[in-house]
C-alpha cells in the first residue's frame, strides 16, 4: 500500500500509474478535497482518509511507501 499525504490529483495520478495493482490511500484534512479527487479519479485502488500527517491513522509499518510530508515523524512509523 502507498500512502499519499495530500489530495493532489497530479501526485495521486502519478502514483497510480506506477504502482500497478497496489492500493493507494490518500490522506487529507479536507473532506471536500477528497470528494473532488474521488470525482476526478474514480479508481478501485484508491482509498480515502480524513486526517493529516501529524497523527496518521494507520498501524505501524503498514505502508510500503509514503508520498508527501516526509518531515512528519509519523511517516517513519507507518512506513515498512
Amino acid at each position: 500500500m502507498v500512502l499519499v499525504v495530500g489530495a493532489d490529483a497530479g501526485v495521486v495520478t502519478e502514483v497510480l500509474q506506477r504502482v500497478g495493482d497496489e492500493d493507494v490511500v490518500v490522506l487529507d484534512e479536507s473532506a471536500g478535497r477528497l470528494e473532488s479527487l474521488l470525482d476526478a479519479l474514480a479508481d478501485p485502488r484508491l482509498w480515502f482518509m480524513i486526517g493529516d500527517a501529524v497523527v496518521i491513522p494507520l498501524p505501524d509499518a503498514s505502508a510500503d511507501e509514503v508520498v508527501g510530508d516526509p518531515a512528519s515523524p509519523e511517516v517513519a512509523r507507518v512506513t515498512r
